[in-house]
């Protein structure tokens, strides 16, 4: 279907591809020991009868997917030139596909929180058991995907760009809908700071955004952007400046689960 609604033109296909590689790196490095760490202990705990220690695993898990994919969305969203330019504008790939696919990417991100979070929510179904009702939710989340893929593309003519949405729009509906089944199967989360944290977190998510933001463009003023040694100071700058300030301000902000997700990515690399 990308294909197709891509209009064949191969490299609008390869900027969608690209840029969803890079989406996924987060979650894939990070987010997926956050999972891996939790499901055991969720299943266990649902097999016992401990229906609060499930629903404290899953707010617990959507705090920590929170700390880490929210400012890396951001990041995307503000960096993502800068980071296209450093990986992928080599050879045959120009300055006009390194910004599609830069721009691709940054739609992408508005739905890599949901995207990670539904991954989490499906596990916890797992360990309860329940395999049809994911499988319902994703069945559901196609259909969002391709009639908003249709919305985006055919009407509002967004291109390749409107793939993206229309994915980060999917994983909206999908992660809402199973956190919706499963608050409701629970008992609900209203005391497990879900809210407050997610809103601490996007708050530091900001400043790091910023950050990251101002500090590339003072290194790409400083050193410029034609070499490769330039654009590697320049990205690897700006990440490591954002990640002090999102440091800093979790301190500031009081976000526990940063502790959390470097406790269970420790445990995880350090086998």
């Amino acid at each position: 279907m990308v294909i197709v609604l891509a209009g064949g033109n191969r490299g609008a296909f390869t900027a969608y591809a690209s840029a969803f590689i890079l989406f996924q790196l987060p979650h894939a490095i990070f987010t997926v020991s956050i999972v891996t760490a939790l499901l055991p202990s969720m299943s266990s705990r649902w097999a016992a009868g401990d229906v609060a220690g499930v629903r404290a695993l899953i707010a617990q898990g959507i705090r920590a997917t929170g700390v880490i994919v929210i400012p890396a969305a951001l990041g995307y969203i503000v960096i993502g030139r800068d980071i296209v330019r450093l990986l992928l504008e080599h050879g045959e790939t120009g300055a006009r596909s390194g910004a599609l696919v830069a721009e691709v990417l940054a739609l992408f991100s508005l739905g890599l929180f949901f995207f990670s979070a539904f991954q989490l929510l499906l596990r916890a179904f797992y360990a309860m058991q329940d395999t049809r009702t994911p499988a319902l939710i994703n069945i559901g989340a196609l259909a969002v995907n391709v009639g908003a893929n249709l919305l985006f593309v055919l009407v509002f003519d967004l291109g390749v760009r409107g793939l993206a949405l229309g994915h980060a729009t999917s994983y909206v509906f999908s992660s809402t809908v199973a956190l919706l089944i499963l608050r409701r199967r629970l008992g609900g989360f209203g005391r497990q700071g879900i809210g407050s944290s997610l809103a601490r977190t996007l708050v530091a998510a900001g400043g790091t955004a910023l950050a990251a933001w101002g500090t590339a463009r003072l290194i790409g003023r400083w050193l410029g952007t034609e070499s490769l040694v330039a654009l590697a100071l320049q990205v690897s700058g700006a990440i490591v400046v954002g990640l002090l300030v999102f440091l800093a301000g979790a301190l500031i902000l009081r976000i526990q689960e940063v502790d959390t997700v470097k406790r269970q990515i420790l445990a995880r690399w350090g086998r």
